[in-house]
């Protein structure tokens, strides 16, 4: 709330220019609402999936007032729905062409669920922490603008964000205790999260002009971070049980500058031009220490300490990045019907980190002593891209367009990577990178008659990316084949749409559309050959249909059904095609009851059947859902001013991956909003 509170002198030098407006008009909204919901199941996973907190919420959910006169307009918008958390309080004064002020302070809510995984062959699962996690997210901000007599527009702004809170973690801790099954991750892990950036903007231009528009401004951000993630290890076994706290205090700055120049340089010919150069610079620091609490100090000789129970109790560094990316294009009409537009852009990368830290690691058993090195970690990388494009487009043909895109992008960089111990290098890779991309695009649109419309689009992309590893201090030609282990790997894109949109009647009207996308994947490993190591297969049927049989009543309805998958020659255990084949839909209504009374009636659900019951050898990946929500909403108008509004929502959750995430749901919401 401290935030909330700085932002209060912004609005007192707003409101006063506002009041001493002559001659004003005044408009505005007042909407009261709450809310609350009957639960019977899982509350994390409803509150994550409609993002409503179930012990409910009320308050203002939007005050907005417009004062205005000849050459003046006063903005003000607030929010406060307590349960939710959820505040807003902005306004704004601008004089016609002269300046204006904005200013304003909001933060919302955002939940996650903490469940993780239930072992369905052995019953076991694990609630180590309270589930019902969430992230709080503000922004705070001030800007101030004003024209020149030419209408050139300096402005100037700041903002502030923050996020804070714990979200949900997919990275599982393990377990001995499911069963037979042998060691499995399942055990929850979270996050908590303090993150603010402080964003500073300045911006200076003119867009009022019809032959030349520019624009120049500088950015920096600051962002600090107080991050770690907190992982619960082979929880509930008497010498084993565990707590990883990973820590993240990273600080960084970015300072860029950046421009363009756009000119119609006659009625068949206009250019652009931009740059952007950006300096990134970064302190890292962070740790990860095995313990038995959230913030545990590094003990050697720590109780249930395990084998390979590896962390580094302190961690710091400094980062560089400096980016530079220039931009050129053009529209080119040669002549009627016709219209052409090249691009060419080149980014260049330079990187360079350092970082120092003391590595642990826990030795085998009986002993499991606790090695302790200083090691120092160095990183460079550089990269120089191009990108070119041209597209052409032709409209001559009566009731047909018709367009084509070729882009091409060539890449080549070095990446040097290297692990020091008292001077001695234990790693070093000295790595060269080159990537060639090429993407092709057709696309018609024929419109038949009024009424109906066909589109259709055809792309094919290209990605071909070259490793050759100059200097490689380990063996990849063994067992562990890694880290140089990658020297080729491509992928190659086929996609195709249509889409009709068809009025077969004045009431009706439909929108039909199919996508079919192939996707390849070949790796070649030092020394071998080049294979397909997987295919992704992807069919999307989709319509949309409204239909308005008279001024009082209309119904909506819209059916998604798609086919995804991905198949990979090398099948495993624990490595198998992965699906994500689901059919999602709504279906919707509304009714005129009488002059002062409508009704809307909404329905929606989803389905999906991936799960593959592979806990023999491994966790499953694969989700299978049922999802299904039922509402109907009353609305009546009492007066020109006065509106009154009642929803009821019946929602129904069925995971069927871990069988964590049930639930059944009553849903109430009620408004009155008055208008003056």
């Amino acid at each position: 709330m401290h935030s909330f509170r700085s932002c209060a002198p912004w609005f007192l030098l707003l409101i006063p220019a506002a009041l001493l407006a002559q001659d004003i008009t005044t408009e505005g909204t007042l909407s009261v609402a709450a809310g609350g919901t009957l639960l019977d199941g899982d509350r994390p996973a409803f509150q994550r999936i409609l993002q409503q907190k179930k012990d409910g919420f009320g308050g203002i959910e939007e005050f907005r007032l417009i004062r205005e006169d000849k050459d003046s307009v006063f903005k003000f918008n607030a929010r406060a729905l307590v349960g939710e958390g959820e505040y807003k309080l902005g306004a704004r004064f601008e004089k016609t062409d002269r300046f204006y002020f904005d200013a304003g302070y909001e933060r919302f809510r955002v939940y996650y669920d903490g469940s993780s995984a239930l072992v369905a062959p052995t019953g076991t699962s694990f609630v180590m922490f309270d589930e019902d996690l969430s992230l709080i997210r503000s922004k705070l901000w001030a800007e101030i603008g004003a024209f020149t007599a030419n209408k050139t527009l300096i402005k100037l702004r700041l903002q502030r964000n923050e996020r804070d809170g714990t979200k949900d973690s997919t990275h599982w801790g393990d377990t001995n205790l499911a069963g037979n099954l042998g060691t499995r991750s399942i055990t929850p892990a979270f996050y908590d999260l303090d993150e603010v950036t402080t964003t500073i903007t300045f911006d200076v231009g003119n867009e009022s002009q019809e032959n030349v528009k520019w624009n120049v401004g500088a950015r920096y951000s600051e962002t600090e971070l107080d991050n770690k993630k907190v992982t619960r290890r082979r929880p509930y076994e008497p010498t084993a049980d565990r707590i990883t706290v990973t820590k993240d205090t990273t600080e960084n700055d970015i300072f860029a500058v950046h421009g363009y120049y756009a000119r119609k340089v006659n009625e068949k010919l206009t250019v652009s031009a931009g740059a952007l150069r950006t300096n990134l610079d970064t302190a890292i620091r962070g740790s990860r220490i095995f313990g038995q609490t959230f913030d545990p100090v590094f003990d050697p000789v720590a109780v249930r300490r395990q084998y390979h129970d590896e962390g580094y109790p302190s961690l710091h560094g400094d980062a560089e990045l400096k980016q530079t990316v220039l931009n050129l294009n053009a529209v080119y009409l040669p002549q009627k019907n016709w219209s052409i537009r090249p691009s060419i852009r080149f980014e260049n990368l330079h990187q360079e980190s350092m970082s120092e830290f003391v590595e642990t690691n826990v030795g085998n058993v009986p002993l499991s002593v606790t090695a302790i090195e200083e090691l120092e970690g160095e990183h460079t990388k550089k990269w120089d891209e191009f990108a070119e494009a041209i597209e052409a487009r032709y409209t001559g043909k009566p009731n047909w367009t018709f367009s084509v895109k070729a882009e091409w992008i060539q890449g080549q960089g070095d990446l040097n990577e290297a692990i020091i111990e008292h001077g001695e290098e234990l790693i070093h890779r000295d790595v060269d990178n080159e990537r060639f991309s090429q993407k092709y695009s057709l696309s018609a649109n024929w419109y038949v008659k009024p009424g109906l419309t066909f589109a259709a689009q055809y792309y094919l992309k290209n990605n071909q990316n070259d490793f050759n590893s100059r200097v490689d201090s380990t063996d990849n030609t063994g067992s562990d084949r890694y880290p140089s282990f990658l020297a080729n790997q491509d992928f190659e894109v086929n996609d195709f749409n249509v889409r009709m949109t068809w009025k077969p009647v004045s009431a009706v009207n439909l929108v039909t559309r199919y996508d079919n996308q192939q996707s390849k994947i070949l790796t070649g490993g030092e020394g071998l050959a080049i294979v397909q190591s997987s295919k992704i297969t992807s069919h999307i049927i989709s319509q949309n249909a409204t239909w308005s049989p008279s001024g009082r009543l209309f119904l909506m309805a819209n059916v998604n059904v798609t086919y995804d998958q991905m198949e990979t020659p090398f099948r495993f255990a624990t490595v198998q095609n992965s699906d994500n084949n689901y059919v999602n839909g709504t279906l919707g209504g509304g009714y005129a009851a009488g002059k002062q009374d409508d009704l809307y009636v909404d329905y929606s659900w989803y389905r999906s059947r991936n799960f593959l019951d592979n806990w023999a050898v491994s966790v499953p990946y694969l989700a299978s859902q049922k999802f299904q929500s039922a509402s109907l909403t009353w609305v009546r108008r009492q007066s020109e001013n006065l509106v009154y509004t009642m929803k009821y929502a019946y929602v129904t959750n069925r995971d069927q991956t871990y069988n964590l995430n049930d639930f059944d749901a009553h849903v109430l919401y009620a408004k009155v909003q008055y208008k003056f």
